[in-house]
């Protein structure tokens, strides 16, 4: 079993699925520390991914699964990813986002070996074309984290102790993450901040958040500044978590 699973939800992703995955692989095989394996879970509807995986596997640890449950559907395909997992740690990243860190494995062991950490978030930043990147961010909690106010990041920048690890819900599309997020600090507390910038979340027009989407139809008022979302979401999450916000780690 290795130390580190690193799980890589893919798709054929309109052509690109490839070009996107060998980025990121490039940026895992720089990595220094060596005691990981990947676990790939592909929604794909042809071969490309799973050829490209084959031929990977002479230099990384793969663990390939040809995923049909829930095709289309993000959530389904990160958590078989999850469930394959064997690591003693579960770093998560999405095949269009990439390390640009080569310490960043390195960084992430030191924190849960160094800590009674169960789950943290890193710092990240964001590229358009794979190598230049922009606007680095160090995470942060919100107030309204299960609405959709979402400082700490994507789910590329989550890490969690794999005995601690929870899935996503199929239902979501546009707050997979919040949720996440919201029921993990429920059940294993606030996660640990690393402020260092490990990964780069791909900016383009075929990402499910990019605002264009058609999935964004509400608008939330806040006084920190709005922001949108997607109305039969939103009403779900709320529904489903009731009005609870304090958490158990929360000094009363």
């Amino acid at each position: 079993m290795s130390k580190l699973s690193i799980c890589i939800p893919t798709y054929e992703y309109k052509g690109k699925g490839v070009e996107f995955l060998s980025h990121l692989f490039s940026s895992i095989k720089r990595q220094t520390f060596k005691d990981y394996d990947v676990v790939v879970s592909d929604h794909s509807v042809d071969d490309n991914i799973f050829e490209f995986c084959k031929e990977q596997s002479e230099e990384i640890e793969i663990v390939y699964i040809r995923n049909e449950d829930g095709r289309g559907l993000a959530a389904a395909n990160t958590n078989s990813a999850l469930e394959f997992a064997e690591g003693e740690i579960i770093k998560l990243i999405y095949q269009d986002d990439m390390f640009v860190n080569d310490l960043a494995f390195e960084k992430i062991v030191n924190v849960f070996d160094n800590t009674n950490a169960n789950w943290m978030m890193h710092g990240f930043t964001h590229t358009s074309d794979g190598y230049e990147t922009h606007r680095s961010c160090v995470p942060e909690w919100t107030d309204a984290m299960l609405e959709g106010r979402n400082l700490l990041g994507s789910p590329s920048c989550f890490v969690t102790r794999n005995e601690c690890k929870m899935f996503m819900d199929t239902e979501l599309e546009l707050l997979i993450d919040t949720d996440l997020y919201h029921r993990m600090r429920m059940e294993h507390g606030i996660p640990i901040i690393l402020p260092d910038i490990l990964i780069a979340n791909r900016e383009h027009n075929d990402r499910v958040s990019d605002l264009n989407s058609s999935l964004y139809d509400a608008y939330v008022e806040h006084p920190a500044g709005g922001w949108m979302v997607n109305r039969r979401e939103l009403e779900y999450v709320l529904a489903k978590h009731g009005q609870e916000r304090h958490y158990p780690d929360e000094i009363n």
